[in-house]
């Protein structure tokens, strides 16, 4: 075996022509085999051999378009390719052609089209066709519901080894569904999901372990499982782990985290809102509760780093020096209560900090390490706010795009900096979901500028730019127009995970593309500067 002639030879074969090879070619290049890896050489090959009628080909070029990798991501033409390799019978485009049909990616739902393609899949073999026939049978969706049809697709992808039908499997079974009701065995097939790192599983294992169905009772290990199920974003089970963490069963009472989890669930359940609302902490538990929940990502737990006391004793020697400037940035006000948008970076370790226009001090709410975001409380009553676009997911990679903001202060216009540019990539370095590029020039200060739309409307915050001494360390160049932005999903789920509330350009002003100076104009009102002092 020799994966670098194996390369050599599928190259010749590939540029003369052959569909085959380049496909062969293209894959070598998508998982670094015998080549390094190359995103964007993979795409153009994929896509010579697609064209050429290869049906693997067009499947892994709509799977590109699908994530985005080689080339912007674009859910309209994932779905054309793939719909071209479903019908010469790719069993894996046919199941992504159903799941898009299913969630309304790229084209419109339609639960029926979707039942029709996981069908075709899963009658071809595709363990994840069979677990989302069995699920569509089992709750009715796209088809007449029919539990004994379920069972037998369930049972299928279970011998496939699926943990997601293996959770289905363990639901039938605990209710006595389509089969005879057993808990033992629900109990073992949800422990077979959940050791697998499947969340709904884990989550149903905490709950058994919780009632004593089909094993004894221990708060503590459900407790465990639905820490598990809550670190993967589960909101049932955050809900259940918080309200273990405020009764202290199977864990030690801490009112803190369970806000913290509280306030993670109620983004998906409307009780976990009113519960969190109800507890009873101090404006110091609460804000450390908002840190905690507000830096979390999926796959992490939550864990206090100590006391505000042992905070304040760290942080009392640093009081003793003379404040100085440390530092400006761009801030702009997201609602009518003052809250304010912001870096993280801006605002870290900064003893004092003054928003121009606006006389007092302004007050650090929320910090996102993580997306490099800051909530901001600025003093007394705003003119104006800016307005979020309505759906963030709608920016595509092209799209005009201006930045407004006050880099250089101190040198120049004090009125505030317009830099138009372009959504170059949808995604930051090493794929960064929750980032994209942007060309639109940015120097210091602009960090925590918005980024706004042609109609006005704001799509991102800037967060930093390349570091040319590092490009051209690394390749001897200076990268051009390099620069990142947090996107519009990550800024609203910020906002809504901190209650703010915040306007979206859904109104008739926002129909149409505003010219550059209008969008100045307005952007002008509710965007200033922040200085940091430490």
């Amino acid at each position: 075996k020799d994966l670098v002639k194996a390369f050599e030879w599928y190259q010749k074969a590939a540029e003369q022509g052959y569909a085959n090879a380049q496909y062969s070619l293209a894959k070598m290049y998508n998982s670094g085999e015998g080549v390094s890896k190359d995103f964007v050489k993979a795409f153009e090959w994929f896509k010579k051999a697609a064209e050429q009628g290869n049906a693997d080909a067009q499947y892994n070029l709509g799977l590109m378009y699908y994530h985005g990798e080689g080339v912007g991501k674009d859910l309209f033409k994932a779905f054309e390719w793939y719909q071209k390799a479903a019908e010469k019978g790719n069993r894996e485009a046919q199941y992504m052609l159903g799941y898009m049909y299913d969630n309304g990616e790229g084209i419109g739902k339609d639960l029926t089209k979707a039942f029709y393609w996981h069908r075709t899949a899963a009658e071809q073999g595709d363990r994840k066709a069979q677990y989302m026939l069995g699920y569509m049978y089992y709750h009715g969706e796209g088809v007449g519901k029919d539990l004994p049809k379920a069972f037998e697709w369930v049972q299928k992808a279970v011998e496939q080894g699926h943990a997601g039908a293996q959770t289905i499997l363990g639901l039938m079974y605990h209710g006595g569904e389509g089969v005879s009701k057993d808990l033992v065995k629900a109990f073992e097939w949800y422990q077979k999901a959940a050791e697998r790192g499947n969340s709904s599983g884990q989550f149903a294992l905490g709950l058994m372990y919780y009632h004593g169905e089909g094993v004894s009772k221990d708060l503590v290990k459900a407790a465990e499982w639905y820490q598990k199920a809550a670190e993967q974003g589960d909101a049932d089970a955050q809900y259940n782990l918080a309200f273990m963490y405020h009764k202290g069963e199977g864990v030690s009472k801490d009112l803190v985290l369970s806000y913290a989890w509280l306030n993670l669930a109620a983004i998906h359940n409307t009780d976990a809102t009113k519960k969190r609302d109800g507890l009873n902490l101090s404006r110091i538990e609460q804000a450390e509760a908002e840190r905690l929940s507000s830096n979390w990502t999926p796959g992490q737990s939550l864990k206090r780093e100590g006391s505000a006391l042992v905070t304040s004793q760290k942080s009392s020697k640093k009081n003793d020096a003379t404040p100085v400037l440390h530092g400006t940035g761009t801030l702009f006000v997201v609602s009518d209560s003052g809250h304010a948008i912001t870096n993280f970076h801006v605002v870290n370790e900064c003893k004092k900090l003054t928003v121009e226009g606006y006389n007092g001090e302004a007050k650090v709410l929320a910090e996102d390490k993580v997306n490099d975001l800051a909530l901001i409380q600025v003093p007394g009553k705003v003119q104006a706010t800016a307005f979020l676009v309505t759906d963030p997911s709608t920016l595509r990679q092209g799209e005009e795009v201006v930045v407004f903001g006050f880099p250089l202060n101190s040198v120049l216009s004090s009125g505030g900096n317009l830099t138009p540019g372009i959504v170059s990539a949808l995604t930051g370095m090493g794929n960064n979901t929750s980032q994209m590029q942007i060309t639109a020039p940015i120097q210091p200060g602009s960090s925590g500028s918005p980024v706004l739309n042609r109609r006005g409307e704001v799509v991102g915050v800037v967060t930093s730019k390349l570091s040319d001494e590092k490009m051209v360390r690394v390749t001897g160049q200076i990268a051009q127009s390099l620069n990142f932005a947090i996107n519009g999903q990550i800024l609203k789920m910020f906002l809504d995970i901190n209650k703010v509330k915040y306007k979206t350009g859904s109104s008739v002003s926002f129909a149409k593309e505003k010219s550059y100076a209008d969008i100045a104009d307005n952007a002008r009102t509710w965007t200033t500067v922040i200085e940091c002092t430490r």
